[in-house]
């Protein structure tokens, strides 16, 4: 199965996990596309001065890969800088958060596995 990531639907996802601001959401696999354990491949565009509000994740692993931009992530109560090409492993029960401290917006992939 082929999916175009450029076309995929947008929503809009205010104050995303508590963040500032609104993002960009395009779903483009869900946990019914995938006989894994993989629950989701997104794709989010968040705009400057918006965020991605710091949570915590339960027994899942999660993968930021940086598409376009550059901006401040932290992991369990880091920061540090990240930019296009970076690809960030969020561990199981971990803590993250990301804001767009820059001038253009930051696109990435996001894809989650549950580890249940």
């Amino acid at each position: 199965m082929i999916r175009n990531y450029l076309e995929t639907e947008k929503q809009i996802q205010n104050s995303a996990h508590d963040g500032i601001g609104s993002v960009e959401l395009y779903e483009i696999w869900s946990k019914s596309d995938f006989a894994s354990s993989c629950d989701f491949i997104d794709r989010q565009i968040i705009p400057p001065n918006s965020t991605v509000g710091y949570h915590k994740h339960g027994n899942n692993e999660e993968m930021y890969i940086i598409l376009e931009g550059s901006g401040t992530m932290t992991i369990d109560n880091q920061e540090v800088k990240i930019k296009k090409g970076d690809m960030i492993k969020n561990k199981p029960y971990g803590e993250h958060g990301l804001i767009n401290d820059s001038d253009s917006d930051i696109e990435l992939l996001i894809i989650q596995f549950s580890l249940d």
